[in-house]
């Protein structure tokens, strides 16, 4: 009889893409024939708002009803939150506390990581979080939304959604403080128009569990399915391509965050980002 001759991981590799690609064509045209229908749905509530913007909430979901949803619930947490994007606008131009925040990179999203499937990848590193350096639960949570505003640009975060890997190396409690997680999860979750497609979770310490099953109370019961505690690098390697991470998890990949901060500070300042910032009224670029 025959015998299967076995896929290479280079054959697997492109059966992934291909079915990526295949995916991203399909949501992308049924979002741009659902865009005049929720602009109608909208009103005047989308007034200013750019395509671009109103988009994402159609790619999150091909449906009328829930996208129309998510943008108001957006607006809503907005105005009742002002602190997430609008008493000093979520730009690290505009804010030098958001700056330093990113910079000392709790959490890093380099540009082209994505996992196996296609989705962003946004590593953290939670020990860097210093909470004796100045800064407060708030500005940590503006950066939290500023990474995920900046990955929402790309688009394998518009169609496969976004991988969060937690490398829990090294944390002690002088890197956590109870209202992140409450303000993040609170802004994060129904508000974005984002897909959380799963959470890793490496070498946390033995504090970390009670945390995280107290925290982990306030999560969608869908989204509680959706982490997974790992054992090591190999079981990371599994869902996100070796070489593609960073060195430090025994990767090729160099990352510059200082360089990527400023690249986002100089779109900002020309105008040319894609943000959410702009989906509430008196927010319109100039």
């Amino acid at each position: 009889c025959l015998q299967k001759t076995p896929i290479t991981v280079e054959q697997k590799a492109n059966l992934f893409q291909m079915a990526a690609d295949s995916t991203a064509s399909s949501i992308k045209e049924k979002a741009e024939e659902l865009l005049p229908a929720l602009k109608e749905e909208l009103g005047s509530e989308a007034d200013g708002v750019n395509d671009d913007n109103l988009l994402k909430f159609l790619y999150w979901k091909q449906d009328l009803r829930r996208a129309s949803d998510r943008f108001r619930h957006h607006i809503k947490w907005r105005k009742e939150h002002s602190y997430a994007f609008d008493d000093t606008p979520l730009f690290a131009s505009k804010d030098p506390e958001l700056k330093r925040v990113l910079e000392s990179e709790v959490l890093v999203a380099p540009e082209g990581l994505v996992c196996k499937e296609g989705s962003t990848v946004v590593i953290g590193r939670l020990r860097n979080n210093d909470m004796a350096d100045g800064r407060t639960a708030t500005s940590v949570a503006r950066m939290f939304f500023y990474t995920i505003d900046r990955i929402l640009e790309r688009d394998s975060t518009k169609f496969h959604g976004m991988t969060i890997f937690h490398d829990l190396t090294g944390l002690s409690r002088n890197n956590v403080d109870p209202a992140i997680p409450k303000l993040v999860f609170k802004g994060v979750f129904g508000t974005f128009p984002i897909h959380i497609k799963a959470v890793y979770i490496m070498n946390p310490p033995w504090f970390f569990y009670s945390l995280f099953k107290i925290v982990s109370l306030m999560w969608p019961k869908k989204l509680r399915s959706r982490v997974h505690f790992m054992d090591g690098l190999d079981d990371i390697y599994k869902v996100i391509d070796k070489d593609s991470l960073l060195e430090e998890h025994g990767g090729k990949r160099a990352h510059d965050t200082i360089k990527w901060v400023e690249s986002q500070m100089a779109k900002e300042e020309s105008g040319s980002i894609d943000s959410l910032y702009y989906c509430l009224p008196n927010t319109t670029k100039e």
